[in-house]
């Protein structure tokens, strides 16, 4: 950013992606740009979408969620459209990145495009079966969350822009729990997990275990999934929550680091998603099972 040859404003996404592509040099997109000032890109010019049209929440005739990519973290946590959806999770999961100040000035786009690991919002999105709305010059690609990011700092875009993301009606209704370990309340994540499903006829239906800062990119459970998908109520015990959770944790690839060891992350990731998945049955009035939960209803905690 101390090279920065020319800051651009685009007033529509559509000249936004026209400018980046330009050129001369490297162009980036930018929004709050909290994480560009903290880690200092390499880039010629960027181009500011804040006049785009790209803020805002809004529902559609069909009861979907659309959160504008330059929304503020700060406006999804206060969001009564947000809170309303699966248990008001994605609101409180927006309240649990950084301080104020910091949520004020930064987007879910920019949370998202970062593709860090350690994203806070990804996680309850891919739970919760966001889809990304990515446009070019003169056409629009619907994108599920699930398949945004290749690695880290790496996403599908390449020179596009991610206009926005939806939540669809149907997942509305669903049960949704989140858990975010850090060292400190505003420290980045050791570990993230998210469990959301449903319950249809009698059985489990839709289940999503996702999560952050144990593997190169956020990411799903899909073989734990598949243990818990289309199980009856009645055949849901202690044993198989059990079972479920440590598949969970087979699944991920945290690192070593100054923060915590992979075998710690990993641990974590068993015990939370049984704690988790507990939480959510509770949800559906499924007393199954007994797993104690010593969070005592808090959604994020201090390692």
């Amino acid at each position: 950013m101390r090279d920065l040859k020319e800051y651009r404003i685009a007033t529509t996404a559509g000249e936004a992606v026209a400018m980046l592509k330009a050129g001369p040099g490297k162009g980036r997109y930018i929004a709050g740009g909290t994480d560009m000032y903290l880690y200092h890109p390499d880039c010629d010019f960027v181009v500011d979408i804040n006049q785009a049209g790209l803020g805002g929440i809004a529902g559609t005739d069909q009861g979907d969620i659309l959160i504008g990519a330059a929304t503020p973290l700060q406006d999804c946590f206060n969001s009564d459209l947000l809170q309303k959806f699966a248990g008001g999770e994605v609101c409180k999961v927006a309240g649990q990145c950084g301080n104020r100040p910091i949520r004020t000035t930064a987007t879910i786009g920019g949370n998202i495009c970062n593709a860090l690991p350690s994203a806070d919002m990804a996680p309850v999105l891919m739970a919760l079966d966001a889809v990304c709305f990515i446009v070019d010059e003169e056409c629009q690609e619907i994108v599920p969350l699930n398949e945004f990011f290749l690695g880290p700092r790496k996403t599908v875009l390449d020179k596009r822009l991610l206009a926005g993301l939806a939540l669809p009606n149907d997942v509305a209704g669903w049960v949704c729990e989140t858990y975010k370990l850090t060292r400190s309340a505003e420290d980045i994540a050791l570990v993230q997990v998210a469990v959301s499903m449903a319950v249809e006829d009698g059985a489990l239906a839709n289940v999503r275990i996702a999560l952050g800062s144990v593997a190169p990119v956020p990411m799903r459970c899909h073989l734990a999934e598949e243990q818990l998908a289309g199980i009856k109520l009645e055949e849901i015990t202690p044993d198989l929550v059990e079972i479920v959770s440590v598949i969970a944790a087979g699944e991920c690839d945290p690192i070593d680091d100054h923060r915590a060891s992979a075998e710690y992350r990993t641990d974590m990731v068993r015990v939370l998603t049984k704690r988790l998945i507990c939480r959510v049955l509770a949800g559906h009035g499924i007393e199954s099972c007994t797993e104690t939960d010593p969070t005592d209803g808090d959604h994020g905690g201090v390692a």
